[in-house]
C-alpha cells in the first residue's frame, strides 16, 4: 500500500519552514537540558581553556583583541577585549552562561591559530587541524571513491560566501535575540554551488540556509578533549557535552543542526540521522543519560510535527515525497550524516532516476511506492486529482 505523498515546489518550501522551526525548538530544549545537568562540568574545563588563553603575554594578547571588538565575534559581550578582561571574566566563573563557554572555547581555537605570533607551541593546532581530514567518498553506483581537497577543494565540506553588508537581513523569530552588533550565520552566509551541506539541505527538505559544516565545532571538540583531560571529567559527562555548540550556537542562529552533527557524528560522538531527533543522543551512554537525552527530544520525533521528506532537481522544478507510516522507519537508513554526505557530494539528487537509483541503495523497501508515484511527484493537488480520475484539463 502506497502511503507516501507526493510534493511539488511550494509544498516542499512549506515544509522546510516548519523544519527550520522545529529544528531550533529542538536546540533550545537541549539547552536547557544543558542548563540543568551540565553547565557546572562546562564551565570547569572551559576555566582551564581561559588559562591557556592568559599564557599568551599581556601586551600580545590585547593587541590582538582589541581589534576584534570590532568584528561579530560574541565573546565581546561580557568579556572586555583585554588580558586584564579576561582574568575578569575568569573571576566570574559562577555566572557564566552556556553561550559564554562556546564562546571562549572559540576564543581558545583561535589563540591556537595564531601560536607563532603568541609565542605557544603548535601542538593544540595540530590537535584541532588533526579533526578537519580530507575525507574520502564513495558515490553511489560507482566503485570510484572521489577524494576531496580538504575544506576547500573541489567537492569540499565547505563552499560558502559572505552576504554583502548592505544586503544582509537581520532575522529575529524563531532564533534568540542576540542584540544588533552581532550578525547571524544564516544572515552572514550563502551557500554556494559545491557546498555538501547545502546539498543536504535541499535532499531532506531543510531550509538551505547556515554557516556550512561548522569549524567551530571541531574546534570545540579538540578544546573539551583536551581540557576534560587536563580536569579529570568522566568519559560520560565529557561525550555528552561535546554537543554544546550544537545547543548554543543553533538557537542563536548561527550554524544549524546538521552542521554541528556531521563533525559530531565524523568523530563518533552521535550517529546522526537527519530530521531523526533522538539519534543526537551521545553514543555509548550510560542509561541514565540515553534516558535524559532521550526524554528531551522524543517529542520531537512525533510523525504529527515532524515530516522526513526526500527531495531531487531544483529551484521551481523540485520534486519530492513525504514519507508516512513505516516509511518513515524505512527511510531512516538513508537519513544517515555520514551516508546522505556520500550521494549528496556531487550536488544531490539531481532527477528522479537519481533519487530511485539511491533509494534502491539504502532503503530497497520504499522503491516499490516510489516507483508507483512516477509521473504523480511535483504536480499540484488539482492537476492530481484530474489525472486520477481522467478528467480533461480545461483549456
Amino acid at each position: 500500500m502506497i502511503t507516501m505523498i507526493p510534493l511539488n515546489h511550494t509544498q516542499i518550501e512549506e515544509i522546510r519552514i516548519q523544519k527550520r522551526d522545529l529544528e531550533v525548538e529542538v536546540a533550545k530544549a537541549l539547552n536547557g537540558f544543558f542548563q540543568q545537568h551540565y553547565k557546572y562540568s562546562i564551565q570547569r574545563l572551559v576555566h582551564r581553556l581561559i588559562l591557556h588563553i592568559l599564557s599568551v603575554e599581556e601586551l600580545k594578547l590585547t593587541a590582538w583583541l582589541i581589534p576584534k571588538r570590532r568584528e561579530y565575534l560574541t565573546f565581546q559581550r561580557d568579556v572586555k577585549p583585554t588580558w586584564v578582561g579576561l582574568n575578569e571574566f575568569l573571576n566570574r566563573e559562577p555566572f557564566w552562561t552556556l553561550e559564554n563557554c562556546s564562546d571562549m572555547i572559540r576564543l581558545f581555537g583561535e589563540t591556537n591559530e595564531r601560536w607563532k605570533d603568541f609565542g605557544l607551541h603548535d601542538t593544540h593546532l595540530k590537535g584541532q587541524q588533526s579533526l578537519r581530514p580530507e575525507p574520502t567518498f564513495l558515490k553511489v553506483g560507482s566503485s570510484k571513491p572521489i577524494k576531496e581537497g580538504g575544506w576547500g577543494g573541489d567537492f569540499g565540506h565547505r563552499d560558502r560566501k559572505d552576504v554583502p553588508k548592505e544586503q544582509i537581513v537581520r532575522r529575529g523569530a524563531p532564533y534568540e535575540d542576540i542584540g544588533t552588533r552581532i550578525v547571524r550565520g544564516v544572515d552572514k552566509y550563502k551557500f554556494e554551488p559545491k557546498s555538501v551541506i547545502g546539498a543536504i539541505d535541499r535532499t531532506f527538505g531543510l531550509r538551505p540556509e547556515g554557516a556550512d559544516i561548522s569549524g567551530t565545532t571541531t574546534d570545540s571538540i579538540y578544546a573539551l578533549r583536551w581540557a576534560g583531560g587536563v580536569a579529570g571529567v568522566s568519559p560520560d559527562v565529557l561525550r555528552a557535552i561535546q554537543l554544546l555548540p550544537l545547543v548554543t550556537m543553533v538557537p542563536q542562529g548561527h550554524h544549524t543542526i546538521v552542521e554541528c552533527s556531521c563533525p559530531l557524528s565524523r568523530q563518533g560522538y552521535i550517529d546522526y540521522h537527519i530530521g531523526y531527533y533522538t539519534t543526537l543522543v551521545p553514543k555509548g551512554a550510560a542509561d541514565t543519560v540515553g534516558s535524559r537525552f532521550n526524554s528531551v527530544l522524543a517529542p520531537f520525533d512525533e510523525p504529527a510535527r515532524n515530516k522526513h521528506i526526500l527531495v531531487w532537481g531544483s529551484g521551481a522544478g523540485e520534486q519530492g515525497v513525504q514519507m508516512e507510516g513505516k516509511e518513515i522507519e524505512a527511510f531512516k537508513k538513508m537519513a544517515r550524516v555520514l551516508s546522505a554526505y556520500g550521494f549528496c557530494v556531487a550536488g544531490g539528487l539531481h532527477d528522479f532516476g537519481e533519487a530511485l537509483n539511491v533509494v534502491k541503495t539504502f532503503t530497497p523497501s520504499l522503491v516499490p511506492a516510489l516507483e508507483q508515484l512516477r509521473g504523480q511527484v511535483g504536480l499540484s493537488e488539482l492537476e492530481r486529482k484530474f489525472r486520477q480520475f481522467g478528467l480533461p484539463r480545461a483549456t
